[in-house]
């Protein structure tokens, strides 16, 4: 049989993957297997039952059909849907419910899909993601608020007993259900959701980690089988849920709830962990509300979280987009200095030299004064020159970082009359170039501040390239100053390294006390393709004194 189901994932507005199928038989054969879900879901949910009430801890059925909806196009709703109804229908046969029951059942079930699929898809531009607390309050009121809470009228005249008791039996089973599973396989199903399984291995490695440790506390805490198990050991999960929210995000809040729920709900199933006791009504309310606290807590702390990931991601942008601005005008003036204003400066030179030379002899006075502003012109001239190589400087571009800064240094050593010693050890000819840039303009930055504050006359640089990473150090042995109270000062150049080093994911390091000098170093990352393009010539490793 050709089942031309194909699934192609496009992305949408949203940078979310949007799942369509291809052909009608595709959409039929994605209609069977809602309906086998959606059966064993419900299925799933009956064996959750902790009392001869029929209470569900945790009702699965509605959340795997919504996750579903919400993966693939609206047009396909009105297949999907009755597949799903489908599935539920024939649960409720098996187990004997009359069929007023059943429709009003059924009547329940796609009040609460409805208002939950509509709401979502029309305050989302996608698929869900609940990386954010507006986004996180608009699918609680949606899901776990208000279609729960509608649907719950329904179902509570379907079943017999107390009319605010099933109404409260199903809201609360119903709410769990879309707070953990439903988050969870959204997640799972859109890779580009920060999916662990498309990160690096160290990152596949902690997730594992944090699984496995949920799951091995779980056990103790919730399931085995102990005598006397204090529910204050309940609170053992807050770090783990931590560590979830903090490095995984939703997604890792809404895995581990549903490690924690299966083994709590499976412990006071046995009669085992904090949950358990004579009334298993009476408990289930307190199982239910212990695991939507803690789901809505961490949830609201991990959408917080990758809030300030993404506004750090925007700051860095806009820091780099500054620095990157900042170069540009830099080459500019320093192309205009060279190009224009340096070229008229030395015609300038030239035209006096000629005036002078025109001069009689017997105009020595003249001639002297003449001569006197050529070289003040000439001077001016050279210190132009200087501030175009440090504004832009091509020897960076052509010769590399180690001889750029080694040149940088004698040309300071001969400005200021001050003595720089400059040592290179390992440092790739090659390396990427806004590495070099930056470590070029750190250094710029220190050795100037260092000449300026210090006060001293005797200043050391060295680059080195131990393991993976180029560091640069400064160091001189001046009145040095408190760090701290520079970083409060706000300080510019501080800053502005800072910020250079962090957008080639560097750090910057400053070590200083009152009248005993001061070293800065900065370190950046290098990727071991750079590093062996190291040369053997004496100029990889190059040790002057200006």
């Amino acid at each position: 049989m050709a089942l031309n189901a194909q699934i192609e994932l496009t992305k949408n507005k949203s940078a979310l993957p949007e799942v369509r199928l291809s052909s009608p038989p595709g959409t039929a054969v994605l209609a069977l297997l809602v309906a086998v879900v959606s059966y064993v879901a419900a299925m799933l949910g009956h064996a959750m039952v902790l009392s001869s009430r029929g209470v569900s801890v945790l009702w699965p059925a509605c959340a795997c059909l919504v996750s579903v909806m919400l993966l693939v196009p609206r047009k396909t709703w009105p297949v999907l849907i009755p597949a799903g109804l489908a599935g539920f229908t024939v649960h409720d046969l098996q187990f004997g419910f009359t069929a007023w029951t059943i429709a009003l059942l059924i009547l329940a079930d796609t009040l609460e899909i409805l208002i939950i699929c509509l709401g979502l898809e029309y305050y989302f531009d996608g698929v869900p993601r609940l990386n954010s607390s507006r986004a996180l309050a608009k699918y609680c009121f949606f899901a776990v608020l208000l279609g729960p809470f509608v649907s719950g009228f329904v179902v509570a005249i379907a079943v017999p007993g107390s009319y605010f008791v099933n109404w409260r039996i199903w809201f609360f089973s119903q709410a769990l259900a879309f707070l953990t599973l439903t988050p969870a396989i959204l997640s799972w199903a859109t890779a580009n959701y920060g999916s662990w399984f498309h990160g690096s291995l160290q990152s596949k490695v902690e997730a594992a980690t944090l699984i496995a440790s949920v799951a091995i506390l779980g056990y103790f805490v919730l399931l085995a089988p102990w005598e006397t198990m204090p529910s204050a050991l309940t609170y053992a999960f807050v770090p783990f849920l931590l560590w979830a929210a903090l490095r995984f995000g939703s997604m890792g809040v809404s895995t581990s709830m549903l490690v924690i729920s299966a083994l709590a709900i499976g412990g006071a199933i046995r009669g085992h962990g904090p949950f358990a006791g004579p009334e298993h009504f009476h408990n289930v309310l307190s199982l239910q509300l212990f695991l939507m606290f803690a789901a809505i807590s961490f949830m609201v702390l991990a959408a917080l979280a990758e809030e300030r990931k993404r506004d750090q991601r925007a700051l860095s942008n806009v820091s780099r987009k500054l620095i990157e601005a900042h170069e540009e005008e830099r080459t500019r003036i320093a192309r205009e200095l060279h190009d224009d204003i340096n070229q008229r400066i030395a015609l300038i030179a030239v035209n006096l030299e000629t005036l002078k030379r025109q001069l009689p002899a017997s105009d020595g006075h003249t001639r002297d004064r003449i001569e006197e502003a050529k070289e003040h012109i000439v001077d001016l001239g050279n210190d132009i020159q200087a501030l175009s190589h440090r504004l832009h400087s091509s020897k960076l571009e052509i010769l590399g970082l180690v001889k750029a800064s080694a040149g940088f240094c004698r040309e300071v050593s001969q400005q200021r009359n001050v003595e720089i010693v400059f040592q290179s050890e390992g440092v790739p000819n090659e390396m990427p170039q806004e590495i070099a840039l930056c470590l070029f303009r750190v250094l710029q930055e220190a050795l100037q501040n260092a000449i300026k504050h210090s006060g001293a006359r005797k200043f050391d640089v060295f680059l080195k390239c131990p393991s993976n990473e180029v560091q640069l150090h400064v160091h001189d042995s001046g009145v040095g100053f408190n760090p701290e109270q520079i970083v409060e000062a706000h300080g510019l150049g501080l800053t502005s390294m800072k910020e250079r080093l962090t957008l080639v994911g560097g750090q910057l390091l400053i070590d200083s006390r009152p009248q005993v000098g001061t070293q800065i170093c900065a370190s950046v990352p290098l990727s071991s393709s750079a590093k062996n393009a190291t040369a053997k010539d004496p100029s990889a490793q190059v040790a002057s004194k200006t």
